[in-house]
């Protein structure tokens, strides 16, 4: 298998280069072929083709839906803050240029292969984020928190009409962070040949070797899921979020793949007897049976109607569009509580194929919960990584003047709940003395607390926090 040959290329490059037994490491990944099998079905679902026939997996499409629906929900009020000063805002404006527009697809891509890593990188004296899915990285080391401390990355690119691919080797030791990184010939699948990677234009920038110290967590930070691994019990890795939701799935997918088989076997039909068929024609050189199929219509079914029957009948089925309708409920329900939702989320019109969602609400405590813990479980301490790694590179390309970065990350909960009756609640707990008022302020406008500070009136300023009766 290409990735066996990809494994035993890496051991013997990484073992002239580390101390210790590197090729051991990339032997042993922490990706059991149990769950690289399933990473692989995640995908296929999420994409929708079968990558061997070229032939369309499902027909409902539900796993795009669904996971874009979590996306949504988990994204779509989520603010960053760094602090203050030059440095502070220009990682912010790093990340905001560079990471936060493709948040959504990439959360999304989370939701269906368990986990994407971002890896920024300097370009041109500018700090890109590429965004690595689950089957292009391969840890080879995780500690007991579940965090990867040695993994490779793999990329791909096409230089002079030939397929080259790059092993990025990352290790977080004591005596500091290693990167390497090598490059090779892509041919069907196997490495052959070393290729110069600086060749290509995205890849120019990047060393050969590379030992960075002072720091305290990997240059690569992971968007992951938070559902408990039920795939293997060997590996520390995060799962889709509809890992256990692949039969049901599949047995939506059927379901509905017979009602579309039933509409177009279901057509409006012509009875007529093989008298009917038999008439005379005249002779001429032109002479053609006449035919089984109506050019007008639909097709001719020849029946023996019997003595007295009629020479010409209609046949129209009567399509089960509510038993149809009723079966594929019930699956979208089994979905819903397998992967987190609050019941009748999810609706399946059979007649156009589309797919929707219920408006969420703050009774929704099943959706809420789910994506709840998507966003401080999966989300929040990868981006607070990648603030961190912005901030790294920042020094290390000198593009920013020193400095105090401090990472912040807030999700709103307006999606879920009214937004001013929530306000309410929390003013009444600043006018009774339990809730500090900058803890107000900064949930309402997505800031760290020493920010909402600043928005605050001075004490001596005679302005009461509280509402005057």
């Amino acid at each position: 298998m290409f990735i066996d040959r990809l494994i035993q290329t890496i051991g013997r490059l990484f073992g002239m280069y580390t101390q210790r037994t590197a090729a051991a490491d990339c032997r042993n990944t922490a990706i059991s072929d149990r769950m690289a099998n399933a990473i692989t079905a995640w995908y296929r679902l999420l994409y929708g083709e079968d990558v061997h026939d070229g032939y369309p997996v499902s027909k409902t499409r539900a796993a795009i839906f669904i996971t874009n629906f979590a996306a949504t929900l988990a994204t779509e009020e989520l603010e960053i803050s760094t602090g203050t000063g030059a440095r502070a805002d220009f990682v912010k404006q790093q990340v905001a240029r560079y990471v936060l527009p493709e948040l959504h697809n990439n959360v999304q891509a989370a939701a269906a292969g368990g986990e994407v890593v971002l890896k920024p990188f300097i370009h041109n004296g500018r700090i890109l984020c590429d965004a690595v899915t689950a089957d292009r990285f391969y840890p080879t080391r995780i500690n007991a928190a579940k965090e990867v401390e040695a993994c490779y990355f793999t990329d791909y690119a096409t230089y002079n009409g030939r397929d080259v691919v790059r092993v990025e080797f990352h290790d977080m030791r004591a005596d500091g962070y290693y990167i390497h990184n090598e490059a090779y010939y892509d041919e069907r699948g196997a490495m052959k040949g070393s290729f110069n990677y600086h060749l290509v234009p995205e890849w120019a920038d990047l060393e050969e070797d590379t030992k960075i110290e002072g720091l305290d967590r990997p240059l690569f930070a992971a968007l992951k899921m938070p559902m408990a691994n039920t795939v293997d019990n060997t590996s520390r890795l995060p799962v889709s979020m509809y890992a256990n939701s692949m039969d049901a799935f599949e047995e939506l997918d059927r379901i509905y793949t017979e009602f579309l088989y039933e509409i177009h076997t279901g057509k409006r039909k012509r009875i007529v007897t093989p008298d009917a068929l038999s008439a005379t024609l005249p002779e001429s050189p032109n002479f053609r049976p006449v035919p089984y199929k109506d050019l007008t219509t639909d097709l001719y079914l020849v029946l023996d109607t019997g003595e007295g029957g009629q020479p010409f009948d209609d046949y129209t089925p009567e399509i089960r569009v509510e038993a149809y309708q009723k079966a594929i409920d019930v699956q979208l329900r089994l979905i819903e509580r397998q992967c987190g939702f609050t019941e009748g989320t999810f609706t399946l019109d059979v007649r156009t194929g589309r797919m929707t969602a219920t408006q969420v609400t703050s009774d929704d405590r099943d959706t809420y919960s789910t994506i709840k813990s998507i966003q401080d479980r999966g989300l929040k301490q990868g981006l607070e990584d990648v603030i961190y790694i912005y901030n790294v590179y920042a020094t290390l390309g000198d593009l920013a003047p020193a400095g105090d970065v401090e990472p912040s990350v807030a999700f709103g909960d307006s999606v879920f709940e009214d937004t001013g009756t929530e306000f309410g609640r929390r003013k009444q707990l600043v006018d009774g003395g339990y809730l500090k008022p900058e803890k107000l302020i900064s949930w309402y406008f997505g800031c760290s607390d020493e920010e909402a500070l600043a928005y605050m009136p001075e004490p001596e300023a005679g302005i009461t926090f509280g509402l005057e009766e």
